[in-house]
Order: C-alpha cells, then sequence, then structure tokens
C-alpha cells in the first residue's frame, strides 16, 4: 500500500511528522507492505540559492509561544531545533536532490538528512558542498548528483507535484498524506492517529484495491501554503 507525502524541508512539522509515521510504522505489523512515496512542496520558490539576510527567529519574534510549543513537540520525537542557528534559503536543489534519491531508493534517508542539517546543525542546504556532503553520507552518487544539479533536472516534477496537490487533492498546508489514494491527513497529528490511519486504510486495501477516490481528511498541525507561516 503507498503512502503518498507532500514535505517541504523547510516546514518544521514535515520533519516532526516524518518521526511519528516512523514510530507508527514500527508499531505497525505489516510495515513491509507499506511503500513511502515522497513529493516535493516549495513553501517559498522565490527564495535564492544564498543566505536570506533575515533569520527564523525574526520571523517568529512575535510568535514565542509558538515556538515553544515547536521545540517540545519536537523534543518528544527525538529531535532537536535549533531556530536560533537555521539558515533560511531555497530548498529546491535539496528537494531535486531528494527526486534523484528516488532512484536509488534513499528518499526517505535524503529527507531526513536533509531535515537534520537545516533544522539541527544550522547548514545551508541549498549550498553545494553541503548537498555533497549530504549525498555522499546516504550513498548517493556525487558526480550524477552535481550534473543534474548543474540543469534543469527535476525542475518541471517540482512544479508537477505543487500543481497537481493544489489543484487535484486540495492541499492547504503541509506535511500532507494521502494514504492507499483515499485518506487525507494534513498536517502532524498523534502518534496514535498515523497507527489508526494505517490499520484502516490497509485493511481497506487488502479488501479493495488501490482507492480510485479521496472520502476522508484528518487535520493536524502544519505550515500553510498561503504565506501566513506555520501553526
Amino acid at each position: 500500500m503507498k503512502i503518498d507525502i507532500w514535505a517541504d524541508i523547510a516546514c518544521p512539522y514535515c520533519y516532526v511528522g516524518k518521526k511519528k509515521l516512523e514510530a507508527a510504522l514500527q508499531a505497525f505489523p505489516h510495515a513491509d507492505q507499506i511503500e513511502l512515496v515522497w513529493h516535493s512542496y516549495e513553501l517559498n520558490p522565490d527564495l535564492k540559492n544564498e543566505p536570506l539576510n533575515s533569520t527564523y527567529l525574526d520571523y517568529y519574534k512575535d510568535k514565542q509561544e509558538e515556538l515553544n510549543e515547536l521545540q517540545k513537540l519536537a523534543q518528544a520525537t527525538g529531535i532537536r531545533f535549533n531556530f536560533e542557528n537555521l539558515v533560511i534559503t531555497s530548498t529546491s536543489d535539496a528537494l531535486r536532490t531528494i527526486k534523484l534519491a528516488r532512484k536509488y531508493h534513499l528518499e526517505g534517508n535524503t529527507f531526513e538528512a536533509f531535515f537534520f542539517a537545516y533544522f539541527t546543525e544550522g547548514k545551508c542546504i541549498s549550498d553545494r558542498e553541503v548537498i555533497k556532503e549530504i549525498a555522499l553520507n546516504v550513498g548517493l552518487p556525487v558526480e550524477e548528483l552535481m550534473t543534474m544539479l548543474d540543469g534543469n533536472e527535476f525542475l518541471t516534477e517540482l512544479t508537477e507535484d505543487i500543481r497537481y496537490s493544489e489543484d487535484q487533492l486540495n492541499l492547504e498546508y503541509i506535511p500532507f498524506y494521502l494514504f492507499n489514494n483515499k485518506t487525507i491527513i494534513q498536517g502532524s497529528i498523534s502518534g496514535d492517529v498515523y497507527l489508526e490511519t494505517l490499520k484502516k486504510t490497509f485493511d481497506d486495501w487488502k479488501s479493495n484495491g488501490v482507492s480510485t477516490q479521496t472520502d476522508h481528511s484528518v487535520k493536524g498541525i502544519g505550515c500553510s501554503i498561503d504565506g501566513k507561516g506555520c501553526r
């Protein structure tokens, strides 16, 4: 059974949600029959491949309570957010790298590595040397990666991911999950709900196969696509 996931590396709830879903899969007896398919979503496609002259804390200067809640959520899943060192920059090349990683069945590991570099290590994930380091660590072919980044490969796929999610699935915020082409979860939710959704959609998949339409939606907390930030 497939779980399609739309996420951006710059979305803290996407990182938290990834950890929660992985924990649910560890508790799910049929996890070996689940395929995670990662799709891209750029929250701010206008950013350039240089650090923005602003910090995450600047944006959230009047939202300290939200930052505190984010820290609690992160700590509960084993993540350490270092917002004071976070480098705001384009995520396009990182997302393209994850597209390449799918070819080698390494997209989950590559997403994880970029999340960690961005939120915990405070690295500029648009920097070629940082991308190269991540590629080496996860086992991607660096020469092929650099050639890809020098061209336009996967740029169309990034745009198609976004358009499909918005136009066909009515995506409002991320992380965005589509279980067996049927059940939608928008935002990060509790681990129990991830597990419950896994069980229900898996049973439906075993009985009826791949669904032909969505019919149920669960909403949690995530990063809005309307420019209003994360909530």
